[in-house]
């Protein structure tokens, strides 16, 4: 009987791991790649170093909430990042300008980069691999300029070229679980109250 919950057990876990196969998590386990092929930046990538993936799509793991930060650029091109209705463009906005996107739920996350001086760009959803004309790389857990993110996208607006390296734009996220309203909490702090009442009664 031991032998056979023993087998179960281990062919559970190596379904499971295969199920995972090919993802990869942030260390915060709420936001996710499909695609866990990680390679080193390129050498001429001007703001950040270390590893990379290019061509993944990113999900949240769960309802979460979004801040996305400007961080820097290295384009001529002007280049947009949109993303729930709000918008990071590199000319017109100063770095460190956020915005956030509330109870966003688990699935695909809603973004893009387009690149107003190619006049084309990139979906979340929709990446390209390295050297495709358009695509963006993803750092799980990165430092930068001593704030941490639990992922940095970086876009590239002309690549398949010398300077496929992924620094044009460059956005922080941060992601937490969303937690309920003061005025939630206190609602079910009244109804407790009433609770208890009416039993003394």
């Amino acid at each position: 009987m031991k032998i056979k919950s023993l087998l179960a057990g281990a062919a559970f876990l190596s379904a499971a791991a295969f199920a995972n196969a090919g993802v990869i998590n942030s260390a915060n386990g709420l936001l996710q790649l499909d695609d866990d092929t990680l390679i080193p930046v390129a050498s001429n990538n001007d703001l950040v170093s270390g590893t990379y993936n290019i061509g993944g799509n990113l999900s949240a793991t769960q309802s979460v909430n979004l801040t996305f930060t400007y961080l820097d650029h290295e384009a001529g091109y002007n280049n947009d990042f949109n993303a729930y209705s709000g918008t990071l463009n590199n000319k017109s906005n100063s770095i460190g300008d956020s915005f956030s996107a509330l109870n966003v739920l688990a699935g695909l996350l809603d973004f893009n980069f387009f690149s107003n001086g190619a006049g084309a760009g990139v979906t979340n959803g929709s990446n390209q691999p390295f050297a495709s004309p358009q695509s963006f790389a993803v750092m799980f857990d990165y430092t930068y300029s001593a704030t941490f993110y639990d992922a940095v996208i970086l876009f590239d607006d002309s690549g398949a070229g010398p300077d496929d390296n992924h620094d044009d734009h460059v956005i922080g996220i941060n992601a937490t679980v969303p937690e309920p309203t003061t005025l939630a909490l206190m609602g079910l702090g009244l109804a407790g109250l009433g609770a208890v009442r009416r039993r003394k009664a």
